[in-house]
């Protein structure tokens, strides 16, 4: 009986370290525009939230591999469409890396996609000549939400892992006040579209809006609307939090 048992001890212990050790780590890709790549209030690839999240991955011994170089400032909805359908490759400490292999891989992906679609349709840069012309904001906005679904779709084909989709702020608090508290009805209603599509497609949704009402140190820049380090920091923190409660348990 006691050779039974060294035999069985023996023969399952291998398989016991394995199973604890195998693909143990999160496989985390950040998605999207200039605020998946961490630009500054100055123009500047810096730190954002995604090397933020990672960080408390790896701190925590939870990360196997982080990539945020398929996150490009100035990307619309289209570009992240269109890398994915050309598979796009990037080179990630010395080789070579596909946008589909990382989805496939990928245990978490962070999305942040749509804010330049929308400043875009909104006319940002003369958005008080727009604003006074009595346009149909909404209509934009939905415009938008139609090409992000289009986006998650596709993602979706790859990655059956978790997703989490990262909401919009509102960036007029420092450059025009008075057009933020009439346009904020705006960044509600995309939240809420965006809310409607993380639930449809089985995603987790992180809502920052109320975290950067009003928070100027957030957006020190009165001429840019991108996130100091605190800013980031504060997002990372939304999206930690959802991690720990949703991913890692």
């Amino acid at each position: 009986m006691k050779k039974i048992f060294i035999l069985i001890l023996f023969i399952g212990l291998p398989i016991m370290i394995y199973l604890m050790t195998v693909d143990n780590g999160v496989y985390y890709v950040a998605l999207g525009d200039s605020l998946a790549e961490g630009q500054n209030p100055y123009g500047k690839i810096s730190y954002g939230y995604a090397d933020y999240v990672a960080n408390y991955l790896q701190s925590s011994k939870k990360l196997t591999f982080y990539t945020k170089a398929f996150a490009k400032s100035g990307y619309r909805t289209t570009d992240l469409i269109n890398d994915i359908k050309d598979n796009r490759s990037v080179n990630v400490e010395g080789k070579k890396l596909t946008i589909k292999h990382a989805l496939t891989k990928a245990d978490v992906i962070t999305l942040s996609i749509g804010a330049n679609d929308l400043f875009y349709k909104l006319g940002v840069s003369n958005i008080d000549i727009i604003f006074y012309n009595d346009v149909d904001f909404k209509k934009y906005v939905d415009e938008v939400i139609l090409d992000i679904e289009k986006l998650i779709i596709l993602i979706r084909e790859y990655c059956k892992e978790d997703i989490i989709l990262v909401g919009y702020y509102n960036p007029l608090w420092h450059m025009k006040e008075n057009l933020a508290k009439e346009l904020d009805y705006v960044f509600l209603y995309a939240n809420n579209k965006l809310k409607d599509i993380s639930k449809k497609y089985d995603l987790y949704f992180v809502d920052i809006h109320k975290q950067f009402e009003k928070k100027l140190e957030f957006l020190p820049n009165p001429l840019d609307i991108h996130p100091s380090a605190k800013g980031y920091d504060a997002i990372s923190k939304k999206i930690i939090e959802i991690i720990n409660k949703k991913v890692l348990n």
